[in-house]
């Protein structure tokens, strides 16, 4: 049976690589196969594109965001379509709604980000970990002194704005971030748990 292809996006700091790794726990101990995956990719497109937002590469808006969807076409090719089609579910740390969201703060045409990721595979669930721009930057590793691109409270607070929009466009699922890790998770776990119908695993109130 062919595996199902999950997305969790949200702004810098909301807690998606958390809980990418917390669901893929979860749909393990369920004897569901899982691959967790993210973007940018560990490969040499995806390398370049963190060292552009790490600021140690200069290049323009369009350009960075045409090398995120180089980065996703070869992503999409050849790990995730293969691992669906060996019957692997599929958690993906950001895909192309990232792109969408942080594009647009960046200022960039709307109409044309859409119609350069709109015939990438669309996620079977999308989900979406909404948290306050303050309280994201409050959980920013202590002692960084290299910020990204996008950690400042007016940068992340148009990001935030933007994924709202496009999580009702897209029909991604909102969760509240705010909330503790645990409380998120179980969150994620039920909404997940109702799409692949996994009955019964863990009783977590909606």
């Amino acid at each position: 049976m062919k595996g199902k292809f999950i997305v969790i996006e949200g702004i810098d700091n909301a807690g998606i690589g958390t809980q990418s790794v917390f669901l893929a726990e979860h749909l393990r101990k369920n004897g569901l196969k899982v691959l967790l995956t993210k973007e940018p990719t560990n490969g040499l497109l995806g390398g370049i594109s963190k060292a552009v937002l790490n600021k140690e590469i200069d290049l323009s808006g369009k350009a960075l965001q045409l090398l995120f969807c180089a980065d996703r076409a070869h992503h999409l090719a050849s790990e995730i379509e293969p691992a669906m089609n060996a019957g692997s579910n599929i958690i993906c740390d950001r895909y192309f709604f990232s792109t969408l969201a942080y594009g647009f703060a960046s200022n960039i045409n709307y109409k044309w980000l859409r119609s350069v990721n709109i015939s990438f595979r669309k996620p079977d669930l999308g989900i979406y970990l909404d948290v306050d721009p303050k309280t994201a930057l409050s959980r920013m590793p202590k002692g960084e002194d290299r910020l990204q691109l996008f950690d400042n409270l007016q940068k992340l607070s148009k990001v935030r704005q933007a994924y709202i929009s496009i999580s009702k466009e897209f029909h991604l699922k909102k969760v509240d971030a705010n909330k503790s890790i645990d409380e998120v998770s179980q969150r994620i776990n039920n909404i997940v748990d109702k799409f692949l119908n996994i009955k019964d695993s863990h009783p977590y109130a909606n």
